[in-house]
């Protein structure tokens, strides 16, 4: 009778404490922080995913991995991997965090304008214009460099409107990938190396007279979106959500292709093999001068960034990496609807067995 009595408290003890943990799990909430190019990501992978809360702020990559150095978020998203994974203490209680950036998603980057009469896509830039406008050396619409590359339709609509660029003042992933693609595709015009902050890694020391700053992407879409002649950058998927025109980019095959998820996806799908990926830090290396058969060069990988030393007093290393694995293989299937491309099989794998390693 004893014996029936302790194992019936046992089984008693067993199911209750699964139906406390069952909810604690669903109940899961994380902090991160980072790029604004991935806000709308995560979000709807958030909400798609019922095991997990994610509290994000879209500030920009740079913010995003400097809160996650401050051990102050679970997690943050970032835009650029370095080249070697960087490694915070301090507080995080004294314990070093061992870094890595984990792949999640890529897509496109959008070169966006305001013109009257000028509809999305029908306007052609190359990455030899979008230096020299970005560096101030073409500062009006009708520039003889501009017309060039338009159909004759195009061509006779271009205004003698001034320019105005709008960037993002502060740290972006975003700008550090722009300006890696014209330092890599035109350097005599784009002199300095990649930058994040791309007014500081102007070639001209500055950004064009007239230039309007903002914040991140969303604010970058919506000062585009009512400024006449206007020029930004920014993710498809802002850009299409707002309703901007977006330029069609020439590749380097001499194809004009549209950002798509698709074009991008192209392009991106060229780098999973061994000497694109770094198994160590997760860094996906771009060539943005590879040639690849209706692939849109300009575009980019959005990183998870997290600590593979799962220091359970700042981070829930369980639920960081659930939901990481989710982004990548789960969510994936709603990247495209969204603006993004999702990974290939490839890195997709090399992606998942890295995100195996948070908790471990």
């Amino acid at each position: 009778m004893a014996k029936r009595l302790l194992t019936t408290l046992i089984s008693l003890g067993f199911l209750a404490s699964a139906s406390f943990a069952s909810p604690a799990y669903a109940e899961t909430t994380l902090n991160a922080a980072g790029s604004s190019y991935a806000n709308k990501y995560v979000l709807a992978c958030q909400v798609a995913d019922g095991n997990t809360k994610v509290n994000y702020s879209p500030g920009g990559s740079g913010a995003g991995r400097t809160a996650f150095g401050a051990g102050t978020v679970n997690f943050a998203m970032s835009d650029s991997a370095t080249s070697s994974a960087p490694t915070f203490s301090g507080a995080r209680s004294g314990k070093a965090a061992n870094t890595r950036f984990i792949p999640v998603v890529g897509g496109p980057i959008a070169i966006m304008y305001k013109l009257p009469n000028i509809k999305s896509g029908d306007l052609r830039l190359d990455a030899t214009v979008i230096a020299k406008i970005l560096s101030g050396k073409i500062t009006k619409w009708n520039d003889p460099a501009i017309k060039a590359l338009q159909t004759s339709a195009v061509k006779s609509k271009l205004p003698s409107t001034k320019i105005r660029v709008v960037y993002r003042g502060s740290k972006s992933g975003t700008s550090g990938n722009l300006t890696n693609y014209l330092r890599q595709n035109v350097p005599t015009i784009w002199t300095k190396a990649s930058n994040e902050t791309i007014a500081s890694g102007n070639p001209a020391g500055k950004m064009p007279a007239g230039s309007i700053s903002a914040p991140n992407s969303q604010a970058l879409v919506a000062s585009v979106k009512k400024t006449t002649g206007s020029f930004g950058y920014a993710d498809l998927s802002d850009a299409v959500s707002s309703n901007v025109a977006f330029a069609k980019i020439k590749n380097a095959n001499g194809e004009y292709l549209a950002p798509t998820s698709a074009s991008a996806g192209k392009f991106l799908a060229a780098f999973g093999g061994s000497s694109g990926y770094n198994s160590t830090t997760g860094a996906v290396t771009l060539n943005y001068k590879k040639k690849v058969v209706g692939g849109y060069n300009l575009s980019l990988i959005t990183y998870a960034m997290v600590d593979t030393n799962a220091l359970s007093t700042f981070q829930k290393s369980t639920a960081v990496e659930a939901f990481v694995k989710y982004m990548i293989d789960d969510c994936s299937s709603r990247a495209a609807g969204l603006g993004y491309s999702p990974l290939t099989d490839t890195l997709q794998a090399k992606a998942l067995t890295a995100a195996a390693t948070i908790s471990q």
